[in-house]
């Protein structure tokens, strides 16, 4: 398939206007050399967001986003790379130019939109010729035919082949019915499909821009399946992980929160009831790329939750992740045994209305300290430690000291004993807090525009900015002496380097995740102004291959001492032949000290 040239893709990044475009979302201000305004992501006050038009970057402080004039479209307007390319293509009124991808698939996105758009209505069709089923919606689920037709409700029936016969009719490639997630098929006859849905309500999820892209099977009690729920899986055009259900219609009425609830007819049951910003996960766990997805709309969270363990438990992952997304998050557990579609059933919006929210610490406190004071000094340390590290993810210090303050007043514990107990948390972990120095968890330091970082850190931000360096980098660094965030970071782009895959960040990367991108937008934002970007190089190099090779020392020093406190005379012989091999190692590691590998000059 033809993808757009790389060529006529740098030419649209050159040719447009960063500045231009923004100014159409946020009112901007000349900030020395750039420029500032309140962020398009979010609501707030004081301004955050920064354009920088020569870098052609942006950066968004209270939102953690960074990136170029494609990743603002990606993010503001929920488009994907391609179709930020063209849109700027079209506004700047740019000709495309194509070519051959060695990546790319025989199959295009909008075939797997129109397969899902043309299945959506093949179920909507089936459910309303289907009695026995529109009894179960509306007796047994007790919703209205009406909301049918609202959600695009359908039915998948059990024995059928009906929607195979239209998708082979439509003439789609082979690539896209096999890439779809509708249908299963043998790698051995790859010809031969067989329905993924079969006797299941269907539930059509949709994407911000109101296209179906998956589908979520519940079965009904005739079904004889053991598994309530059947969803679509990863494909081309629908992530589990970072699309939620019902954002597309929830986005357009909430205020300031969101309400979250466990699937896709509790959502539904919100809606109906009034309770317009409902939305649910896509059958996995909440994720940290959902709730910066949310952060884009709304500053706060209402987690609607079961009341049995599972719930939760759930709840509890919510606040954290919440949490750091910078989202104010509020629960409200229900009774044992009862769940939001049970209770709005019961009691309807009223019954919703007078349900009692419970913030963070509190919360947090009830579940994993359910023995209030007379839980245990251990259980208590657990319950401080979670705390801890959560709120030392705050983006403040005026916000962490706010928390302490709450946890200190329900716990009823010395203010300044909880500051100070913090503060060895931090200290212990080795964690930066906001305004001091950064640091992680490499044990090399090197130094870039005065700042103190880790050696990881440094070295990721050269490569990043002098890319004629990568490929020599790759080489040399090996896994092992990376640690820590951006070491980790580090090593994916060294892979990518290594295999010659490397463009720079790009939103459609399978490789980074949005939190990732964001860091590397946002160390390509910052200034590199290096004196000697090959010296400061190989001090980074150094500084790493010291560091490993130390900590192997400091490993034979410790199992040296651990044997000596179990020497027996009896033994003596093998203890003799144990210390002789690690003093010989560790001669031979002193030695590997003296020659530490480094780079030569790179024009």
């Amino acid at each position: 398939m033809p993808i757009i040239k790389r060529e006529c893709i740098e030419h649209i990044r050159e040719v447009a206007d960063l500045y231009d475009i923004v100014s159409g979302y946020v009112q901007l201000r000349r900030s020395g050399g750039n420029w500032k305004g309140l962020s398009p992501f979010t609501v707030e006050k004081t301004p955050s967001f920064f354009v920088l038009p020569e870098k052609k970057f942006f950066k968004c402080f209270s939102t953690g986003y960074a990136g170029d004039i494609f990743r603002f479209l990606e993010l503001k307007e929920n488009l994907s790379f391609i179709e930020a390319v063209e849109w700027l293509a079209k506004h700047y009124g740019i000709s495309l130019e194509y070519g051959e991808n060695r990546y790319a698939k025989s199959y295009s996105k909008n075939e797997l939109l129109e397969i899902h758009e043309d299945a959506a209505a093949y179920y909507r069709r089936n459910f309303r010729e289907s009695p026995d089923v529109q009894r179960y919606w509306t007796e047994t689920r007790r919703f209205s035919p009406e909301a049918a037709e609202r959600y695009g409700i359908g039915w998948a029936p059990k024995f059928d082949r009906g929607l195979l016969a239209l998708l082979r009719r439509k003439t789609y490639t082979l690539e896209a019915l096999q890439q779809c997630g509708l249908l299963l098929w043998n790698e051995n006859d790859p010809q031969n499909f067989r329905l993924r849905f079969t006797g299941r309500l269907m539930i059509p999820i949709y994407d911000v821009q109101n296209r179906v892209v998956a589908f979520a099977g519940r079965i009904i009690e005739s079904s004889g399946d053991f598994s309530k729920y059947i969803n679509s899986p990863e494909t081309p055009i629908f992530s589990k992980g970072s699309m939620l259900y019902g954002l597309h219609r929830a986005r357009k009425f909430v205020t300031d929160h969101f309400t979250i609830v466990e699937g896709p007819l509790d959502a539904i049951r919100c809606w109906e009831n009034g309770i317009q910003e409902a939305i649910a996960p896509q059958g996995t766990g909440i994720t940290e790329v959902q709730m910066h997805l949310l952060r884009r709309y709304a500053s706060k969270l209402l987690c609607l939750t079961d009341g049995d363990g599972a719930g939760q438990k759930c709840a509890l992952r919510v606040v954290e992740l919440s949490f750091r997304a910078g989202l104010e998050s509020r629960i409200i557990a229900l009774g044992e045994g009862d769940d939001p579609d049970s209770l709005l059933l019961r009691d309807g919006r009223a019954g919703f209305d007078r349900l009692r929210e419970e913030a963070m610490i509190p919360f947090m406190a009830r579940v994993l300290l359910p023995r209030g004071e007379a839980s245990t000094a251990v259980e208590r340390e657990h319950f401080l430690k979670k705390i801890y590290e959560m709120i030392r993810t705050a983006d403040s210090e005026v916000t962490q000291n706010a928390y302490l303050d709450e946890l200190a007043l329900h716990l009823n514990l010395d203010r300044r004993a909880i500051g100070n107990d913090f503060r060895n948390f931090c200290g212990d972990t080795k964690f930066a807090i906001p305004g001091g120095v950064r640091q992680g968890a490499s044990q090399g330091e090197g130094k870039i525009k005065g700042k103190l970082h880790t050696a990881e850190y440094d070295l990721l931000s050269l490569v990043l900015h002098y890319g004629h360096f990568g490929q020599k980098i790759a080489y040399i660094i090996d896994d092992g002496w990376l640690s820590g965030e951006h070491g980790n970071l580090l090593q994916k782009v060294l892979n990518e380097v290594r295999e010659d895959l490397w463009e720079g960040p790009r939103e459609n990367s399978p490789v980074f995740s949005e939190s990732e991108l964001n860091e590397l937008f946002s160390i390509l934002a910052e200034d590199s102004d290096v004196e000697d970007p090959l010296e400061a190089v190989n001090a980074c190099i150094r500084s790493l291959y010291t560091a490993f090779v130390k900590q192997k020392l400091a490993s034979i020093d410790q199992k040296i001492s651990q044997q000596r406190k179990f020497t027996k005379d009896k033994n003596l012989l093998d203890d003799v032949n144990f210390f002789e091999n690690l003093q010989a190692e560790k001669l031979h590691l002193r030695q590997l000290l003296i020659s530490c590998p480094k780079i030569e000059g790179v024009k």
